[in-house]
């Protein structure tokens, strides 16, 4: 009987999750024609690097369920394979999204609780949860401007890899291309 009753939470535990999250309706490496098809996503934006390609749509129109006023999910492309999905608040100087905990409270019922002391109004840190074949890191920092970033990424470890020497990459090549600027 004890086994039956482990087996029944156990179940729930893993459905509630499973309901909890948002359906981006991708999976981390489809092709970009997979999303497309489905017409959800529109153009995508201007990058300074060729081979990444960001198609942001609000998160209202993909997961009208789960209330993510002014949130924004932004599909992230390396060569046409999708490796990363942002939630973003679209924040402007009154931080309106932020200041209502919009991302941060679906972050903590979807991934789990994370320490933002008595006040989460006035947290500002990151926090990663890495989930089995899944990392997320919520983010809540403020910017130069006064502008709250705020956003959760979503990838696989081995995409993530994949996204980080990328930006490695192009971060040599600029440095190096700087550095021949000079001697020339």
């Amino acid at each position: 009987m004890k086994i039956l009753l482990k087996a029944f939470l156990i179940i729930i535990t893993f459905q509630t999750f499973a309901i909890a999250a948002c359906d981006v309706k991708a999976k981390f490496g489809d092709k970009k024609e997979v999303l497309e098809q489905k017409e959800f996503i529109g153009r995508p934006f201007p990058l300074e690097y060729v081979g990444l390609e960001v198609y942001p749509i609000l998160a209202n129109d993909i997961c009208p369920n789960e209330k993510l006023d002014d949130i924004g999910i932004e599909y992230r492309f390396l060569y046409d394979e999708l490796v990363a999905i942002n939630f973003v608040a679209i924040n402007d100087d009154r931080n309106i999204p932020t200041e209502k905990l919009t991302l941060m409270n679906y972050v903590k019922k979807t991934y789990g609780d994370f320490d933002t002391t008595n006040n989460p109004k006035a947290y500002n840190d990151f926090h990663v949860f890495e989930k089995s074949n899944l990392f997320v890191v919520y983010q809540r920092l403020p910017g130069d401007d006064g502008i709250m970033n705020e956003q959760m990424y979503l990838s696989t470890p081995e995409f993530d890899k994949k996204l980080g020497q990328f930006y490695a990459d192009k971060e040599m090549e600029m440095l190096e291309n700087s550095q021949w600027n000079l001697k020339s």
